[in-house]
């Protein structure tokens, strides 16, 4: 045979070997199942606000100690945020996600069979080091199994994901505590958490058969200094770190017992509070890309989502005369204006190589978590240096309205320094 003949003959062979593509139903099977972490992880984030007082009595602790005892879990979350970046951009999201579930399932346990606060913190710090790669692992998926053109959208709806996980650790997980104790509705999430890490193993893949992901060359590190370099990458990572204070202080943990104090309601009542802003943030993040895209703009998208929040949350906080319907409705509103910011998240993508997809969003979450590092503690040694030193019946110290309201004013200040952010960052939306 021919050289001619024989390299036609390889060529065949070669293209014989090269596996089907993937149907794009797969590639929405895959994301839905690392959808399914990030919502059970958002679970076990968020339900400590409905359980607040029940820990402040069961620990004989304060709203400054409980807010320590709750942040334990950003305390292992930041710091992880670039390194899950790294790891998932090397291993791939499969065996990731699936580590991740193991530590929140253990980490659960842990706090939920805790005996002091030591031990509670310990089990938050596993959950939070589990839930660290959640949402890097689902616009992985995004970046490889999805054309580019989609990522600003399934960014937006990973979040909306997180949320819906966000609204059953509200009233669903208090009623579940009310009725069997918070002790026994984490062991329950536990149970949740496993059927989850099995369901990672066996469903996800890290990339389609026949596409070639470009490796990062050099250190794994050297994603991490080209994104840390660019000052770009640190003005939209403190802008986000902002913009998620309504999640992780309103609907988390602070804007339960706040509402409690406010109306005189109960934790089940009160957690819509929290709902509404989850819910308003899912449906601002899910429009967010159609918004950027009928402006042609990711800066005025972000601006406005800012501006919008900060007028929102003051009503919350100062309107006089508010209904308890009338207050859910601007934490309604406000949750839609902050889910807008969701851009930045695209917005350093579209500044860093694609390659470094997973670092770029690791290193912005990392600073975007950190509102939860520094403000759940926060804003629970603020309720302590307003408070005038007196107790409920059920021995927990007793907060009152203008003790919340001198705290969460923290909130704004953050918003408004944010908006000032926003002048120095750079547009970075692209036509094609």
């Amino acid at each position: 045979m021919s050289l001619a003949g024989n390299q036609l003959t390889n060529d065949y062979q070669e293209l014989k070997a090269i596996p089907k593509t993937e149907s794009p139903l797969q590639a929405w099977f895959i994301l839905a199942c690392c959808w399914s972490f990030y919502l059970y992880e958002y679970i076990l984030r968020a339900s400590p606000g409905v359980i607040a007082n029940e820990l402040m009595v069961d620990f004989s602790v304060s709203a400054g100690s409980v807010g320590i005892l709750i942040a334990f879990y950003y305390f292992a979350y930041v710091p992880l945020q670039v390194p899950c970046g790294v790891i998932t951009d090397k291993f791939g999201p499969r065996k990731v996600v699936t580590a991740s579930a193991f530590l929140c399932v253990f980490g659960s346990i842990i706090f939920a069979k805790s005996t002091s606060v030591p031990f509670a913190q310990f089990g938050r710090f596993l959950i939070g080091a589990g839930s660290a790669c959640a949402y890097i692992c689902c616009l992985k998926i995004a970046s490889v199994w999805f054309d580019k053109s989609k990522f600003a959208f399934i960014a937006g709806i990973s979040m909306m994901m997180g949320t819906f996980g966000g609204m059953f650790g509200g009233a669903p997980f208090a009623r579940l505590a009310n009725v069997q104790g918070w002790r026994s509705a984490m062991l329950i999430a536990a149970v949740v958490g496993t059927v989850v890490m099995l369901l990672a193993w066996f469903v996800i893949k890290d990339r389609p058969a026949n596409k070639v992901v470009p490796a990062a060359e050099g250190s794994l590190l050297d994603g991490l200094k080209i994104i840390a370099s660019k000052p770009q990458s640190w003005l939209i990572g403190l802008y986000s770190l902002m913009m998620f204070l309504p999640l992780c202080v309103f609907a988390e943990l602070w804007g339960t017992p706040y509402l409690m104090q406010r109306f005189g309601i109960t934790n089940e009542i009160a957690s819509y509070g929290g709902i509404m802003v989850l819910i308003g943030y899912a449906v601002g993040c899910s429009v967010s890309a159609k918004l950027s895209d009928y402006w042609q703009s990711r800066k005025k998208v972000m601006s406005l989502s800012v501006s919008l929040t900060f007028i929102g949350f003051s009503i919350v906080l100062y309107a006089p005369g508010l209904s308890f319907y009338a207050v859910l409705a601007a934490m309604f509103f406000s949750g839609i204006a902050a889910g807008f910011s969701i851009l930045y998240f695209t917005a350093v993508q579209e500044n860093n190589p694609t390659k470094y997809s997973a670092t770029s969003v690791g290193f912005t979450n990392a600073l975007c978590m950190a509102s939860g590092f520094i403000f759940q503690p926060l804003l629970g040694k603020l309720l302590d240096y307003s408070w005038d030193g007196h107790f409920g019946a059920d021995g927990a110290p007793s907060y009152m309205l203008k003790d919340y309201q001198f705290a969460l004013s923290a909130v704004l200040l953050a918003f408004l320094l944010g908006r000032v952010i926003m002048f120095f960052v750079k547009e970075t939306y692209r036509k094609d």
